[in-house]
């Protein structure tokens, strides 16, 4: 993939997080935007992007039955100071949709309200015929006022491997999500994204939600929700 196609995808994926609502830096010194008004011009970098993670990680075994998927995971903390949840969630209009880049990309948006949720989700209000049997609480149902909604996204590679979360901390400018990729034992040979929405307490100050993302035993990537999407050199 060229570098212009690389920018073009990474213009159109923050223009569209910033319309999903994503949690956006508080900086609106930038250019008007025709209507007296100014818009976001810049986002917060992670500093470092990668570094290796501060917890060991053991070799895996040869054997199948002593093979652990969540070896990644397995000696990191899990001492959380806001709750969290993983959810299921319906159809989602994803950033990492485009399965033809070859770079290690990754994504998280914030979602603080239902109009939010239904930009970014295809949500059918008859999902339960009418039965009222439906046992999921519908994500645009959830209290905002006390929780917030990530959805974070990671490419490209096997549809076999998903995320693992393990803990949610505050932060002084919003909160830190931390977890790990799952391992399985055999993979499958496709190329695509993977995506996990997480429903969060919402901390006082949600000025902007990072991910710290363990993807091997020496490597750990960060990422915010005021990046869009973020290329990695591997």
């Amino acid at each position: 993939m060229t570098l212009d196609r690389r920018r073009f995808l990474a213009g159109t994926a923050l223009a569209t997080v910033a319309s999903a609502g994503c949690l956006q830096a508080d900086d609106r010194s930038g250019n008007g935007d025709g209507n007296g008004g100014t818009e976001p011009t810049s986002a917060i970098p992670e500093d470092p992007r990668v570094d290796e993670p501060p917890y060991e990680i053991e070799a895996q075994p040869n054997d199948r039955d002593e093979w652990n998927q969540l070896s990644l995971c397995s000696n990191m903390s899990g001492d959380s100071d806001l709750e969290f949840q993983t959810v299921p969630a319906p159809r989602a209009d994803l950033l990492l949709s485009t399965a033809d880049i070859e770079d290690e990309v990754y994504a998280v948006r914030a979602l603080t309200s239902a109009d939010e949720v239904r930009e970014v989700f295809e949500l059918d209000a008859d999902s339960d015929n009418g039965s009222g049997e439906d046992t999921q609480e519908p994500i645009d149902e959830i209290d905002f006022a006390e929780n917030i909604l990530l959805v974070v996204e990671s490419g490209f590679g096997s549809g076999s491997i998903a995320h693992h979360w393990k803990r949610a901390e505050r932060t002084d400018r919003g909160l830190r999500l931390h977890g790990c990729q799952t391992t399985p034992y055999e993979r499958t040979d496709d190329l695509t994204s993977r995506h996990s929405v997480v429903r969060v307490e919402r901390p006082e100050n949600v000025e902007l939600a990072r991910v710290s993302l363990t993807v091997g035993r020496e490597r750990r990537v960060h990422f915010n929700s005021t990046e869009g999407v973020v290329s990695v050199t591997t």
